[in-house]
């Protein structure tokens, strides 16, 4: 293994202050009832947007069940034009009929998933069980795919919520294999939704296309810690390697630091650009944000 530079050290902290990695997830207990009122929220906000509370219909006699992004050559009329205005993304109503859709979330678990208070993993698996959580309600099949080890879980109702939570926190945060190596992966063919969650650490913007097939809607989340978004200032700071658990002490100075986030910056938006260019969603969330939150910013509800 390579020995990680100055730049790819992140910071995870120890008694003594040092930020330490954080590689396990563990579900409070209300967790299974927040996933309830979430898909009572996302219903209302659906309801609210098709007029006075009432869920509307995508066609005659055709339950309506939710949205997704417009596919190029599709009717125009079925584009909700309310959705268009206030997102700039154009979306079309999805029938119960059209709903048996193939959903996975690939959830990054290489080490660098493990930093932050909490840990990176810790939101993305609480982020990922929303998403399937929505996806069953609206009737599609949800795959759940850990990037590390390749394990996954194929669901196809809710009520195999508690194996699904257990497959989540069993999850653990270590290696170095996050997304990039699921670019193009056989195991993704035929999905039709791809939810890509991780820090996006190990690949580029540019590298996005590499997930993308004809049909397919792509998301993309990336998950940062607020010791990243917002490191310590210039000085002395105490770091661990995230692979190796070495510690590590540093003396930042203000062009270090300037220069660490003029490259985070950068990262972020060769990200979302390369989505914008390429119509596919981006949310960059931090670890610390609730779920729920992070699911509507996902969602742009």
């Amino acid at each position: 293994m390579k020995e990680p530079s100055a730049e790819d050290r992140r910071p995870g902290a120890a008694r003594d202050g040092t930020p330490l990695p954080s590689p396990g997830v563990a579900f409070a207990p209300d967790y299974p009832r927040r996933l309830e009122r979430l898909v009572r929220r996302v219903a209302a906000a659906r309801g609210r947007r098709e007029g006075h509370g009432r869920t509307g219909l995508s066609g005659v006699g055709e339950e309506f069940v939710g949205y997704r992004p417009y596919r190029p050559g599709e009717d125009l009329r079925r584009l909700d034009w309310q959705l268009l205005a206030r997102l700039d993304r154009p979306f079309v109503k999805v029938s119960r009929r059209e709903a048996g859709e193939r959903w996975a979330l690939l959830v990054d678990t290489s080490a660098s998933m493990g930093l932050g208070r909490p840990g990176k993993l810790q939101l993305a698996a609480e982020l990922a069980g929303g998403l399937a959580f929505l996806g069953l309600a609206g009737g599609a099949r949800v795959r759940l795919i850990a990037s590390s080890d390749g394990e996954e879980l194929e669901l196809e109702r809710r009520c195999e919520l508690p194996a699904w939570l257990s497959f989540l926190e069993g999850l653990a945060a270590g290696g170095e294999r996050g997304l990039a190596g699921w670019a193009g992966h056989p195991r993704l063919a035929g999905v039709d939704r791809l939810f890509l969650v991780g820090d996006l650490l190990d690949a580029p913007g540019a590298a996005v296309s590499g997930w993308l097939r004809r049909g397919r809607e792509l998301d993309v989340v990336q998950v940062l810690a607020g010791e990243e978004l917002a490191p310590p200032r210039a000085g002395a700071v105490g770091w661990v390697d995230p692979e190796t658990g070495e510690r590590l002490e540093l003396e930042v100075d203000g062009a270090a630091l300037a220069s660490y986030q003029r490259g985070l910056e950068d990262r972020i938006g060769s990200w979302r650009g390369s989505c914008a260019r390429h119509r596919a969603g981006f949310a960059l969330v931090r670890s610390d944000a609730a779920f729920e939150d992070a699911v509507a910013e996902v969602l742009g509800r």
